[in-house]
């Protein structure tokens, strides 16, 4: 007997996916990206067979379907048997009489629904879209890495909370707060980008600044002022990475030693550095700049 199921998809055609090695959950767009039948875990090592990826809710899912059409069709197929008994019998010496129990068997459809995800991208390369938990990933069709996608979408996420901190009514000490915060996510986001490039290309970063990444100078430096010679606002980043090293070791106060680093901060020395909405609307746009400067030396 064959029962042929479809597994539904969520309210955007995204359907569903767990890695038989890891777990971990992903969706992807059914008819968008490769013409395969293969799948790459995007959080793992894992490759193989897309019928290796249902979900533990699909595969539940499936077989109570297929349990309550296969009950359907046996117990029709049953009572038709039945039926023909009793007409063949009809005239003969023995007559047969089938009788079923009135007591209905119940099988219910164990119904799901997909999980959220916070990372939807559509893969630069072979055009898979698809949503993972917002950690950097690889793409489930064609296998390339999607950090710089997942840099970008991080952006973005950090660009919709500044909208929100921007709104007049926000009390001033709570914005201040959620200024240093942006800040403070919008270089943790290209520190994590770094990081998962120094796992793909190992030799393209040397090993002597451990978090070069939130060592702008240093990270400039090793690239012989790649950055400081392409970017449009290399001056503004450099001060303002400066400004979140402040916020984190000496409570936003300006040192003589981050002033001597950056001579525009000189006449701020003692103070606190205030930053502005205009500021950090700016700085996430230099940033996004960066990211692509970044992504031009790693794919050299």
């Amino acid at each position: 007997m064959k029962i042929q199921i479809d597994i539904p998809k969520d309210e955007k055609g995204m359907l569903g996916r767990e890695c038989l090695e890891c777990e971990g959950y992903f969706k992807l767009k059914p008819g968008t990206g490769l013409a395969t039948k293969y799948c790459h875990c995007p959080y793992c090592d894992y490759e193989g067979d897309a019928d290796t990826f249902w979900t533990k809710d699909q595969i539940e899912y499936v077989r109570s379907v297929a349990l309550q059409k296969a009950y359907g069709l046996i117990k029709s197929s049953l009572d038709d048997m039945g039926r023909e008994l009793e007409r063949a019998s009809r005239d003969s010496l023995i007559k047969i009489t089938v009788k079923t129990s009135d007591v209905e068997e119940s099988f219910p459809i164990k119904y799901y629904s997909e999980k959220e995800l916070e990372t939807h991208i559509t893969c630069d390369n072979c055009k898979l879209e698809f949503a993972v938990y917002d950690v950097f990933s690889r793409c489930p069709d064609c296998n390339k890495t999607n950090a710089f996608l997942i840099y970008e979408s991080s952006l973005d996420v950090i660009k919709k909370q500044l909208d929100i901190f921007s709104k007049p009514k926000i009390p001033h000490d709570i914005q201040e707060v959620s200024l240093n915060s942006t800040l403070n996510s919008t270089i943790t986001a290209f520190d994590e980008l770094g990081q998962e490039l120094r796992k793909i290309k190992p030799h393209k970063y040397s090993k002597k600044t451990k978090k070069i990444f939130q060592n702008l100078s240093a990270l400039n430096l090793e690239k012989n002022d790649y950055f400081k010679k392409n970017h449009s606002n290399f001056e503004t980043l450099l001060k303002l990475f400066q400004v979140k090293y402040c916020n984190e070791h000496n409570k936003g106060i300006i040192t003589s030693k981050s002033a001597t680093k950056i001579p525009t901060l000189k006449n701020m020395i003692g103070e606190k550095y205030l930053l502005t909405i205009n500021e950090l609307y700016e700085f996430l746009n230099s940033m996004r700049e960066l990211g692509k400067l970044v992504k031009q030396d790693f794919e050299e």
